[in-house]
């Protein structure tokens, strides 16, 4: 009892630290300044060491990469380190601190109100709607110890036979709770409270992370999927692999793969086909990662803490399963982890190299970029094509916004021969959602740019 409520008093603590930090810019560049100096001896240990994926090998800390992992890593250059990690691991462990920490701060803000406005709202139950929404982001947290339980045993695994590495890794698990004993990873006595380090950045990417388990693995947002696996699986199956052609040489590439359901589709679909995903989010990775390997249901809720256009609570806080023990892992599926703009090929002999995109150009800084690299895989094969579906809704300050006009036009101009563009605007016929709410009063939907195009220009 008594190690409960001093966990409680911390938890307490350390949510009106956060809160002072949110609303103190001055304080909250004190105190992550001399986080940073404080782990600042760390980091130059660990600076150096990549993370290799899909295995999460770690290379470069008193070792070096071999020629046959430098062949298996499709990663040139840029390649992911062990701070880049950990970093995101930390992120992912103060999902349920900020949480409540956001709630709280709802908490005080209402509680500003007095007399019959006070009344009024402990008739409704306004503040134990509060407690309960804790509550759910508390089950969220717990999804979310799995996802960092599930990602350091795949560490301590795949670098067990390394003494220094495991060193490393001893340390990072202790900072999450756990302990390595035996070559099994051991969690810590639950009363025990473990240092919440506050990250920069905001945690809309973790949230993200978490709803896309559920739009990549859940029935309940099949209705997104359907539409756009569908056109690229039919584009594959009737216009690019011949029928009886089962001995040409095939890779399909999915750049911003996120959690990873569409390349898991295409996978599993063309199970003689070498699938390539690339994602260069740390928590959409390990996300990707949890969920093909995984092998059991999770159960989120991902509207927690969205409180606008809700029409009951019951909404807000339902909750959504995700479905992962039907998404097994596939032996012809590599994800990866890195930039996709560094990414290449293992061998240079493919017949036949196939892009598939969904979502992904507008999230390019610089469109030329991701064209550039598309068309540089040209070098791997005899034939490249790019299948595309997603809208053009242009963020990460892009230095250039094309129509989609002046994008079939660009591609014409490279190089590039249409099999087929076609618009999805009209809203009668349906659009296509993401991480859309269906039972709220806001749902936003996209219109969708599908092509099917050929690299002709020879390099």
């Amino acid at each position: 009892m008594v190690g409960s409520l001093a966990s409680n008093i911390i938890l307490a603590l350390v949510v009106v630290l956060m809160t002072l930090l949110r609303q103190n810019k001055l304080f909250q560049e004190w105190f992550l300044s001399h986080l940073e100096k404080l782990f600042s001896k760390k980091s130059k240990l660990t600076q150096k060491v990549n993370v290799l994926s899909p295995s999460l090998k770690l290379v470069g800390y008193k070792t070096s990469v071999t020629a046959h992992q430098s062949n298996l890593c499709k990663i040139n250059h840029g390649i992911p380190t062990l701070p880049d990690l950990t970093q995101n691991l930390i992120r992912l462990h103060e999902y349920r601190a900020r949480g409540e920490g956001y709630n709280s701060l709802l908490f005080r803000r209402a509680r500003q109100l007095d007399g019959t406005a006070g009344d009024q709202l402990q008739e409704l139950g306004y503040f134990t709607k509060l407690m309960k929404n804790n509550e759910s982001i508390r089950e969220n947290a717990g999804v979310i110890d799995k996802i960092i339980e599930f990602t350091l045993m795949k560490l301590m695994h795949s670098n067990e036979h390394n003494k220094e590495i495991m060193e490393e890794i001893e340390k990072i698990c202790a900072e999450h709770g756990y302990k390595i004993e035996d070559g099994h990873l051991t969690q810590l006595n639950s009363d025990s409270v473990f240092p919440i380090v506050l990250s920069r950045g905001s945690q809309n990417a973790v949230h993200e992370a978490l709803a896309h388990l559920c739009r990549d693995f859940s029935s309940y947002y099949s209705k997104e999927r359907d539409p756009l696996q569908k056109f690229i699986i039919n584009r594959i199956r009737h216009h690019v692999v011949r029928p009886g052609a089962m001995k040409e040489k095939i890779l399909i590439v999915t750049p911003g793969a996120g959690v990873g359901g569409l390349p898991h589709a295409l996978a599993s679909t063309f199970p003689n086909i070498q699938v390539d995903s690339v994602e260069l989010s740390a928590l959409m990775y390990v996300c990707n990662l949890f969920a093909l390997e995984y092998k059991h249901d999770v159960k989120i809720r991902p509207f927690v803490q969205q409180y606008s256009g809700q029409t009951v609570l019951n909404n807000q806080l339902r909750s959504l399963w995700a479905d992962l023990s039907k998404f097994n892992s596939c032996d012809n599926l590599d994800p990866l982890w890195g930039d996709f703009t560094r990414y290449s090929p293992d061998a240079k002999d493919y017949d036949k190299i196939i892009i598939c995109s969904a979502y992904f150009i507008d999230t390019a800084e610089n469109v030329f970029e991701y064209l550039a690299s598309i068309e540089a895989l040209k070098e791997y094969c005899k034939e490249l094509h790019w299948i595309n579906v997603g809208p053009l809704k242009y963020g990460t300050k892009p230095l250039v916004q094309f129509t989609g006009d002046e994008l079939g036009r660009l591609r014409k101009i490279r190089g590039w021969k249409d099999l087929v563009e076609t618009y999805e605007v009209d809203s009668s016929k349906g659009l296509n959602g993401y991480l859309t709410d269906y039972e709220s009063m806001y749902q936003g939907y996209y219109g969708l740019l599908k092509f099917h195009s050929v690299f002709e220009r020879s390099n």
